[in-house]
Order: C-alpha cells, then structure tokens, then sequence
C-alpha cells in the first residue's frame, strides 16, 4: 500500500470511529450510559456491527478509548499556548489564546456527561486525575522569582478552577471560552480581597 493509500486509510478509520463516538456521546446524554447497547450505537450512526467490532470490542472499549482520547487532548489543550516558553505571567495571558477552555467548548457535550448520574464509570475521577495531572506540573513562583511552597497550594488553585470549569459546563457553557478565560486569569492575579458576612 502506497503512503497516500495509507494516510486515506487512516483518515476513514479515524472519520468512523469518531462517528461511533460522537453518536454515543448523544445516546449516553438522551439515555443513561447503562441503557446504551451496541445495536443503539450502530443504529444512531448507520454502520453495522461487523464495522463497529471491527474497531471496539465493545461498548466499555469505546468508552474507554473516548475518554482516554479527549483527556489527552485537554492536557495537550492547557499547555499549547505555553510550548515556547518555561516561566508564564498571568498578566501576559489573553483569554483568547486560552486553547484549554476552547478545548472544553468545543468537548462540551462529552463534558456534559460529567453531570450525569448514569455516566460513563469513572469518568468523573478520571477527569479530575487529570486535572490534578495537569495543575501539579506547575511550579507557582512569586513576585520576587521565589518558588511557592506553600502546602496546598497547587491543590487549593486546581480545585479552584475545577470549581469553575464544571460550573460552567453545568450552565450549558452559556459563556464564551474567552469570558471564561478572562474571569479565572483575573481570580489568579487578585492577590488580596476584603470579605464580609451578609
């Protein structure tokens, strides 16, 4: 087989497998992920099973491999916009090279399943795993070119805008990538705030 042939090869293999994915993504938001079979997969995409097993096992290797794919993909997201450098300012970040919320926009019905009570199993400690990942290999320095080394404090911003990005996704994602982007960017930079009791 000739490389062109191949490439074209690839690329149909990836277009039906991302046809499988995306319809199931649909299925497990109308029905639950328990009530999802093979049959309503294939069905919902026009292929037939041999196709479908021709690819994925099963519905759980789908899933998998889903999940496994687009959490790949926001790890890549978040540090896209920082590939050419080493140390990052807060104060240089534009919302709209934010590449990780765009990321989560675009992903937003599979991210919707994460508020799902019949999701994919595990789907919500493998995103927060990630996001874990993702926050612990960063090395906050201060203002003085000092690494911070306060206990908790990469979990206390991680958990922070974990917060914010789920509510957020619960929300519909009504907000834009950049709006987001923005509001966190500016919770990052305040350093000091007042707070009283209502």
């Amino acid at each position: 087989m000739s490389s062109e042939n191949h490439k074209t090869g690839d690329r149909r293999i990836r277009r039906t497998k991302s046809i499988f994915k995306t319809h199931f993504i649909r299925l497990v938001r109308e029905k639950g992920y328990k009530n999802v079979t093979v049959t309503d997969i294939v069905e919902r995409a026009d292929y037939n099973r041999s196709t479908f097993y021709l690819y994925f096992k099963d519905k759980e290797d789908l899933a998998e491999e889903l999940v496994t794919e687009i959490l790949d993909e926001l790890n890549k997201a978040f540090r896209r916009p920082f590939e050419d450098t080493m140390i990052v300012d807060y104060k240089l970040i534009l919302p709209t090279s934010n590449a990780f919320f765009q990321h989560i926009y675009e992903q937003k019905y599979f991210y919707g399943l994460l508020k799902m009570e019949d999701t994919i199993p595990g789907l919500q400690e493998k995103f927060l795993n990630k996001f874990k990942e993702i926050f612990h290999a960063i090395t906050y320095i201060n203002n003085e070119n000092k690494e911070i080394k306060l206990d908790h404090f990469n979990t206390y911003k991680m958990y922070g805008s974990y917060g914010v990005i789920l509510e957020w996704i619960e929300g519909g994602c009504v907000k834009s990538p950049e709006e987001i982007a923005d509001n966190l960017l500016e919770i990052f930079k305040t350093k000091e705030v007042l707070f009283k009791f209502k």
